[in-house]
């Protein structure tokens, strides 16, 4: 589709070289958000009051942009009218706003390739996704670039990180990474996803080619980075379909072959995070109302779609002109309060976002909740951690457990209880696909609940998130809030059953992998592993080489964490069948070689389950594997690729599936390792004590 055009503007005046451009990805390429951004992109949920787009838009133009193209697909039509309404949408001043729009994007790389194409890109480029909140200065950077490029041209890429120790309520953990750098000029040699791994392999000729070495693990990104004219180009030719994260190992592996470098830039003062997760979502609001993004913050007017005057009060207390507050309530701190919204008498509020036009009750307590426009919340309510979208109507005496997420319209009530991490949505949705579109199924009756359960006046479904989220985003909606989902009742959407493996003859000695595309992308990792084998490829570009397969088959990563770890098992037997004891001695030092593999797929909760069904699966098809079925799961405990509450959680898992039995017996015989996991578990309990 042809770009969205404005009119001439200031811009069209400077020379090329002169014009700073930025390419914002608006959509994210994940569903991370589901349920709620069913209705509205992730670009335009709101973040204290305004949308997140705004956010990005207004950082990009005060730091002396003035090309920004907007790149989007999910809700596109959404994001172009916001943009025509702000003030951004005449391009009559220093800074113009193109929209560009393509349904088919998948990923930064199908973005980055699009744009190519159209040959938008004239000069250095700022590169920043849609949902980052920053308060940068970036022509000092921009100008370090492109001082670096004239004397290396090679240099196309600078990334911008920000220190930040582990543990920072602001550094999202599933971006933690580890990385080399060279000392004397910021050059990045190494870089690695730490996925709460402990032990990290670093190639020898980071330390023997350089000799001002330093290893940093204290960093936050940004989602920044300035590149070269060339980055569209080499994202086109060698990583297409792919995230930034394959472009940076990509450029680092293959240096030789491309002859390109990147460099780090460390902020120091200023603010920058990417809101892109549930628990980065509470953690940049938090920090908007601390007041640590000025001047982004809620009394300064940044969006042109919101006329509210907003007044800055003690204790971080932020109310617009038109909020009726009842006698008795209490504001306590660090508290947002929109526009024509009332609160009732003894209520109490705190660390809390309140939208406009919300009508709360009395005696209600909410608690580091995030209430949008137009909510009602009658009498006697408790919302603790929540996440209330649009309109949504909670009933009298209804408790809101933390770390629920109710979306557009939902109504809940009278006098019940939402369960904590519950995901309500107002009527039956289709399950999500990477843009956050229904697909052409609808879940599965299994997965839920009658409306009658949340009260006699509800409208109410619990949504099932899909497991189809890509690797770089570790765990998927089930980690909300940073709360691991591991309860005994939590519903098994995905549970693989016995029609999906393979009955063909000559697959493997399970027979394990689904048919179609699954089975010829599980051919072709066994070969990708065969090939490392015989010429000697690193793991990193094995890994590419599987993603890659990923793209191409359009296998969703649930599959891909399950089949990746069927071939690392069933890959010694390809060609020959080994009795139980031998098996078992290949197999360890097998799994030990790969570990980097392995730990590249099997990170989160979901994928170490994913990890679980594939050693149940092959040990059902196997009799060798299933004699050394609780060895291997002991191996991947001790080597940090299995938790324990994960192991112990599946244990505890009823099959509800065909093979029922079969996989029953499974477990019984993992039963001793339970056992063992169990009181070692109560040992080191009282050792605490």
């Amino acid at each position: 589709m042809a770009p969205t055009t404005g009119k001439k503007s200031k811009t069209d005046d400077l020379k090329q070289e002169d014009v700073l451009q930025a390419l914002v990805l608006a959509d994210s390429f994940n569903t991370r958000f589901a349920p709620i951004t069913q209705q509205r992109p992730r670009a335009l949920l709101p973040l204290v009051n305004v949308p997140l787009l705004d956010y990005t838009l207004e950082f990009l133009t005060a730091a002396g942009v003035q090309e920004i193209i907007v790149y989007c697909c999910a809700h596109s039509d959404q994001i172009k009218k916001h943009i025509a309404k702000s003030k951004w949408g005449d391009n009559s001043g220093t800074c113009s706003v193109m929209v560009i729009v393509s349904e088919d994007s998948l990923s930064v790389g199908d973005a980055l390739r699009d744009v190519d194409d159209k040959s938008l890109i004239r000069s250095d480029f700022v590169l920043v996704t849609g949902d980052v909140v920053a308060n940068i200065r970036l022509k000092h950077i921009v100008e370090v670039h492109r001082i670096r490029r004239e004397k290396e041209k090679c240099a196309v890429m600078t990334l911008i990180y920000k220190h930040a120790s582990p543990g920072h309520k602001t550094r999202c953990r599933e971006e933690d990474f580890v990385m080399a750098m060279e000392s004397r000029t910021n050059r990045l040699l190494h870089y690695q996803k730490t996925m709460h791994q402990k032990i990290f392999e670093i190639p020898r000729e980071v330390f023997t080619e350089h000799s001002d070495v330093e290893l940093m693990y204290d960093c936050l990104d940004t989602h920044i980075a300035i590149c070269s004219p060339l980055v569209p180009q080499l994202y086109k030719d060698n990583f297409d379909y792919q995230t930034r994260d394959d472009f940076v190992r990509g450029i680092l592996i293959n240096e030789e072959i491309l002859g390109n470098t990147m460099h780090v830039h460390f902020l120091t003062d200023e603010y920058a995070a990417r809101v892109s997760n549930v628990l980065m979502y509470d953690a940049i609001s938090q920090d908007i109302i601390n007041r640590w993004s000025f001047p982004f913050v809620p009394d300064v007017n940044i969006s042109s779609h919101n006329t509210d005057v907003v007044s800055y009060g003690r204790h971080n207390i932020y109310r617009s002109q038109d909020v009726t507050l009842a006698r008795g309530c209490v504001l306590e701190k660090n508290v947002v309060i929109g526009s024509g919204t009332s609160v009732g008498s003894n209520t109490t509020i705190s660390g809390s976002v309140i939208g406009r036009n919300c009508k709360i009750g009395e005696n209600v307590m909410i608690e580091g909740s995030y209430l949008w426009d137009g909510v009602t919340v009658e009498d006697n309510c408790t919302v603790t951690t929540a996440i209330i979208c649009d309109h949504v109507t909670l009933y009298q005496g209804v408790t809101i457990q933390p770390g629920a997420i109710l979306s557009w319209k939902v109504k809940v009530g009278p006098n019940v209880t939402v369960k904590p991490g519950s995901l309500l949505t107002a009527e039956l949705v289709k399950e999500m696909d990477e843009w956050g579109e229904s697909g052409e199924e609808d879940i599965p009756d299994a997965g839920i609940e009658n409306p009658e359960c949340f009260g006699t006046q509800a409208e109410a479904f619990v949504y099932n998130p899909r497991a189809d989220i890509d690797d770089e985003d570790g765990d998927a909606l089930g980690d909300v809030w940073g709360m691991p989902s591991l309860s005994e009742d939590e519903d098994e959407e995905e549970e693989v059953s016995s029609e999906d493996s393979f009955s063909e003859e000559g697959m493997s000695p399970s027979g394990s992998p689904p048919p179609d595309d699954s089975r010829l992308f599980y051919t072709e990792v066994l070969d990708t592993m065969e090939r490392a084998k015989e010429e000697n490829i690193s793991t990193e570009n094995t890994i590419l080489e599987i993603n890659s397969l990923k793209h191409a088959y359009n296998i969703n990563i649930h599959d891909v964490n399950i089949l990746v770890m069927k071939a690392v098992i069933e890959f010694p037997q390809a060609h020959t069948t080994l009795e139980p004891p031998q098996l078992l001695i290949v197999l360890q030092k097998h799994l030990i070689k790969h570990l980097q593999l392995i730990k590249n797929y099997i990170k989160s909760v979901e994928s170490q389950r994913d990890c679980l069904t594939a050693l149940e699966e092959l040990s059902l098809g196997n009799p060798s594997i299933k004699a050394i079925l609780v060895k291997l799961i002991h191996l991947l405990y001790e080597k940090d690729i299995l938790m324990e509450q994960v192991i112990i959680q599946w244990y505890k898992d009823i099959p509800q599936f065909e093979e029922k039995d079969a996989k029953m017996a499974v477990r019984q015989q993992v039963a001793p390792l339970i056992q063992w996991l169990q009181e070692a578990e109560e040992e080191s309990d009282e050792e605490d004590d």
